[in-house]
């Protein structure tokens, strides 16, 4: 029988910021109920984990929530004192009850049209563990903001009779792997979560920063009619992941691409292929008819409110019209000689590690090293790292608009209906600006421009999408984005 938590909030307010730092978190998150579980757990007690252990390791839960939520227009403002863990620097003496800047902080909320959620597993958890979760629900006292106040409850079961009305909405997670129009995605517990969590805590970190993702149906949405999309110039994209905890300064994306495809193509060589001939790898072609070769790309965190626009992992992308064999040789080469691309060296002789991002596994990993997103189709694309232009801008183009409009021509994409570019500033939260950025692999090259870039496009362009003289190692990589605002006309 399935198994519930239950969360009935005193009042129908519901107070959690969302992954954009801005909105308010909708529905809640899975992630943040295992987590609320874990705050008032007793780790020590063998039950307690157990317990804990299994919920983690379930298939993500249906989410039920009151219809109709509606967005608070102004955020919930108080005064809290800091969180000073240095006593030699509590400052917050001074001014008790206000941050140390005298700022008060803010949580989106929502309105609700009720006060009870519930969340709801298919599996049993067993006579022994359901008694010991019903246990550790009724010890959390709320639920988002601590002023949230609610009551959990736990059982197995059928959901209360009369409650699947049109008062409340269910969401549904999508299939493992599949991202539905009208999906998005909701923080869940997934296997290890408990284990990075207590690690995050003793490193003092927050305990969004052990995030995964699944996609969930949004009840809400209604197919509309879609504009016809075009396919980007890259087919396949496969992602690699640094290990956990590592992050590298995005100024090293120069050399770690370089060092990636020297490895591929030593690779490619000691299994006896004659890389010379394969264009599409080393990516110097013999004529313009050749065809396009293959990105070698570095992956930063960046696009939500706490991204630091560190490298999280390495990905290749695979032209569309590379040569089959070119093809076989390359997968061969990545996922299966010698146990498969695993590690690489720096320049310093310094080993990095890497694991493979699999299509069954992706959602276990940070949505920073998943294919999907950099693939999604999009009208509108930024860059995340600067791109460097293929010329120098003529005379008579201040903005470089025309020069960026050339660039995404030469890319394989549509010329853009719209351009916005910034010769220092990134337009996209947590990716590092432009100034500064090492942007030539070799003395000798010409010191081209770069800039960051945000481009709208008459149809919807599958990625990825990367710009510029260096886009082929990874430096004008662009994230799909929401559509412009009007003070961006």
């Amino acid at each position: 029988m399935p198994f519930h938590i239950s969360v009935e909030l005193l009042e129908p307010l519901y107070q959690a910021t969302g992954m954009d730092g801005e909105r308010a978190e909708w529905p809640p998150h899975p992630a943040r109920l295992f987590c609320a579980l874990v705050a008032h757990a007793d780790l020590e007690d063998a039950a307690h984990r157990t317990a804990l252990t299994w919920l983690e390791a379930q298939e993500p839960p249906v989410v039920t929530v009151p219809a109709k939520p509606l967005e608070a227009e102004h955020p919930r403002a108080a005064w809290v004192v800091t969180n000073i863990v240095n006593p030699a620097k509590a400052t917050h003496t001074l001014l008790p009850g206000r941050t140390a800047g005298g700022v008060p902080r803010t949580w989106a909320q929502k309105t609700l049209s009720g006060s009870r959620m519930v969340f709801s597993w298919a599996a049993e958890p067993g006579e022994e563990l359901a008694p010991v979760l019903k246990e550790l629900a009724r010890r959390v006292p709320y639920f988002g903001r601590s002023t949230g106040t609610g009551l959990l409850d736990a059982w197995c079961g059928p959901d209360e009779p009369g409650n699947g009305d049109e008062w409340r909405k269910r969401w549904l997670p999508a299939s493992a792997g599949e991202y539905p129009k009208g999906s998005q995605p909701i923080r869940v517990p997934y296997r290890g979560y408990l284990a990075w969590l207590e690690e995050a805590f003793e490193d003092q970190r927050p305990a969004w920063s052990q995030s995964l993702t699944h996609h969930y149906l949004d009840p809400d949405h209604t197919d509309r009619p879609e504009r016809p999309g075009v396919d980007g110039p890259f087919g396949d994209l496969l992602t690699f992941s640094f290990a956990p905890g590592v992050a590298l300064d995005p100024r090293w994306t120069l050399e770690l691409t370089g060092q990636l495809r020297s490895m591929v193509m030593g690779t490619l060589e000691a299994m006896g292929h004659d890389v010379e001939a394969m264009t599409t790898v080393h990516g110097h072609k013999n004529s313009p008819d050749d065809p396009r070769p293959v990105a070698y790309l570095a992956l930063p965190f960046a696009g939500h409110r706490h991204a630091d626009g560190m490298l999280r992992g390495l990905g290749i992308a695979l032209p569309r019209e590379m040569p089959k064999r070119d093809r076989r040789a390359l997968l061969a080469a990545l996922l299966h000689h010698d146990g498969g691309l695993r590690r690489i060296r720096l320049a310093d002789g310094q080993p990095l590690d890497l694991e493979r991002v699999g299509p069954a596994d992706q959602d276990s990993w940070p949505l920073t090293v998943q294919p999907w997103a950099w693939q999604e189709p999009s009208t509108v694309w930024a860059t995340v790292l600067p791109m460097v232009l293929d010329r120098f801008p003529k005379n008579g183009d201040p903005y470089w608009a025309d020069s960026v409009t050339a660039s995404c021509v030469a890319a394989g994409l549509p010329e853009p209906e719209r351009v916005r570019v910034s010769p220092h500033h990134a337009m996209v939260p947590g990716a590092r600006h432009a100034g500064g950025f090492p942007v030539r692999r070799k003395d000798r090259e010409r010191p081209l421009p770069s800039c960051h870039v945000r481009l709208a496009f008459p149809v919807p362009v599958t990625g990825p999408v990367v710009l510029g003289s260096k886009k082929n190692f990874g430096l004008g990589l662009c994230r799909p984005e929401p559509d412009f605002q009007e003070d961006d006309q």
